[in-house]
């Protein structure tokens, strides 16, 4: 049973064996590189705040940092955003490898050619009950630039999972406006994926707030400025929404934070998923004891009942 600050306790909670439940993760990685050379490339470009990963012994710290996180809670499912290019994928394999923790990379190149920030997925390896494993690149020629797609059976089921970074910057009108065009993509592909028999499920940093489920940071400042997750949620408009948000089983509302900017603690990573799989839920978690050196932002991770 994992213990955090942030553990929700779901009522007549009994514990469920490894055979009865799958976890899935999501986890931006904050700039997860894989060489000091990336770090030279990305910094010639104009990227800027990349000063305190710019050695082999600090890039090294950082998986280090982040394996313990994926090997604290051995997640059947991880996904993670800002993983720079597939040789940085590559170097936290290993070092899972080294923890005893197999998984495998389902990597796709994204389409931001700038920043060079990638969502990725890794499973555990031989893990009988996820079969048929297959990444796929979204539909949509532009939006959203960083999204990976993955598609698989758990058990006789059809399920597939969007990973997403959407735009950054919730309040800012320029970036409220592409985040939008982003969801409005992503919509589509959720009716797509939903029309072809999968039931879909979206997570990631989606770099805005869910009016729905409100966050320990309730001022003004920290208020939903765009429709993004409304958007996803609602794919199909009109009645109820197809996906809810899994943060809403994190109680109390105090821990229902994954991102702490200066004081305002507020939930930009998200895990939605079919409201049909609302019985499902045994817990959700937000690790706020990880590492300080993994990332600047919290792990969620939800555990299912099969």
């Amino acid at each position: 049973m994992l213990i955090s600050c942030s553990r929700t306790t779901v009522e007549n909670e009994i514990p469920l064996s490894e055979e009865s439940k799958i976890s899935i993760m999501t986890f931006n990685t904050e700039w997860l590189l894989g060489s000091p050379e990336q770090v030279k490339s990305l910094t010639k470009k104009g990227v800027w705040g990349l000063e305190t990963k710019d050695t082999e012994a600090k890039i090294e710290m950082q998986h280090q940092a982040v394996a313990a996180v994926v090997k604290k809670h051995s997640p059947d499912i991880l996904c993670l955003q800002e993983v720079i290019n597939e040789i940085a994928a590559k170097r936290l394999q290993k070092t899972l490898q080294n923890k005893d923790l197999n998984y495998e990379i389902h990597f796709l190149e994204s389409r931001d050619t700038y920043l060079e920030q990638d969502v990725v997925f890794f499973t555990k390896s031989n893990l009988g009950v996820i079969k048929d494993i297959k990444v796929n690149d979204p539909e949509s020629p532009v939006y959203p630039s960083k999204c990976t797609i993955l598609t698989c059976l758990i058990g006789e089921e059809r399920i597939a999972l969007i990973g997403l970074h959407l735009k950054a910057i919730p309040t800012k009108p320029s970036a409220v406006e592409k985040r939008e065009k982003q969801a409005d993509a992503v919509a589509e592909q959720l009716k797509r994926l939903s029309n072809a028999g999968y039931s879909p499920l979206v997570l990631g940093d989606l770099n805005d707030w869910d009016p729905i489920v409100p966050d320990v940071d309730t001022s003004q400042k920290a208020t939903p400025t765009s429709n993004a997750i409304k958007k996803i949620k609602d794919y199909i408009p009109g009645g109820d929404d197809e996906l809810v948000n899994s943060l809403k089983w994190v109680k109390p509302m105090q821990n229902r934070y994954t991102y702490d900017y200066k004081g305002s603690k507020t939930v930009l990573d998200h895990i939605l998923i079919p409201r049909a799989w609302q019985d499902r839920v045994f817990r959700v978690t937000i690790d706020h004891k990880r590492p300080d050196l993994a990332s600047d932002h919290y792990p969620v991770i939800l555990d299912l009942k099969l």
